[in-house]
């Protein structure tokens, strides 16, 4: 590969997409093996009602149009958020790489600005979201909570919240520290994991490209984290064998420690009634092995 070649990256248009594939561009141009050049698209899955995005298979269409994209030779390379991408992906088409993963944690977002904490929610809370995981997490820890549906980028959720539409909502810490927000009328609060597990994936950008480009996946291979790698593909494993998708109310998250792979995975039934959430400890070796366990114990934890 010379400077003069020319790689195709794709992306989505919001604005914290556009940092992310900021964050890919600046990794790859020190490698100094190409003129990188970014196609945005407006994905589907950012132009429809939610009624509709629910119908047509949720987040899958977030990345639909990459995936197309990439197949048909039209980009080199596709960047995601490592969450959106569905368990199951074309057989043509691979993650190639993750950047090293930030802060997975949840941050509580209110215009309450004397709230210390998640368990400190005024009754009747006007909660805004429609991430079944979020739902039932905030259901459990406060029955009294109303539910309002709520989706958009980044940016336009907090608006509701400052507008007044909505007392709070659940982001990803990653997000809000990647756009670098400040509000002086909201008050972010981090969730801790052990209060509430993050979305698989959730914190990772992830770098697809076809599977046969061997060059471009030598080439990704010298940014790929490989603690990320090994403990996002654990959470896919577990997503995996429940059939999960991102209208499955589960959460997991996985960490490297020398050696050892711990994972913590939870499944709400469906009513959101119940749950169940199990721990696994294995080798990093077998990462996908020990997601998979988790959420077979899961399973039949909860089918009891």
């Amino acid at each position: 590969m010379n400077n003069k070649k020319k790689i195709l990256i794709g992306s989505r248009k919001s604005n914290l997409a556009k940092v992310q594939t900021s964050l890919v561009l600046r990794k790859l141009q020190r490698l100094e093996i190409g003129n990188f050049l970014v196609k945005y698209i407006l994905s589907r899955g950012d132009k429809i009602n939610y009624a509709t995005f629910k119908l047509e298979g949720g987040k899958s269409l977030f990345t639909k149009e990459l995936d197309t994209l990439l197949i048909n030779g039209k980009i080199d390379l596709a960047i995601h958020s490592a969450k959106d991408i569905p368990a199951d992906i074309n057989k043509e088409i691979t993650i190639a790489a993750f950047l090293k993963r930030e802060d997975a944690r949840d941050v509580l977002v209110t215009k309450n600005l004397n709230i210390r904490n998640i368990f400190e929610l005024d009754e009747n809370f006007n909660f805004g979201s429609s991430s079944p995981r979020r739902i039932n997490y905030l259901k459990n820890l406060n029955p009294t909570v109303k539910i309002k549906n709520l989706r958009g980028n980044v940016e336009s959720r907090i608006k509701k919240i400052t507008e007044g539409n909505l007392d709070g909502t659940l982001l990803a810490l990653a997000g809000l520290k990647r756009l670098k927000l400040n509000y002086d009328n909201i008050n972010f609060i981090k969730v801790p994991r052990s209060v509430i597990l993050p979305a698989p994936g959730q914190g990772a950008i992830a770098i697809m490209c076809r599977k046969n480009d061997r060059e471009i996946i030598k080439v990704c291979k010298k940014i790929d984290d490989p603690n990320t790698r090994i403990t996002v593909n654990a959470e896919r494993a577990f997503i995996k064998e429940i059939n999960g998708n991102c209208f499955t109310p589960l959460a997991a998250f996985a960490r490297v420690y020398g050696k050892k792979l711990i994972i913590r995975g939870r499944l709400f039934s469906e009513d959101g009634k119940y749950f169940s959430e199990k721990k696994v400890v294995g080798d990093v070796k077998d990462s996908e092995k020990i997601g998979k366990l988790c959420a077979i114990k899961v399973l039949k934890d909860l089918n009891k």
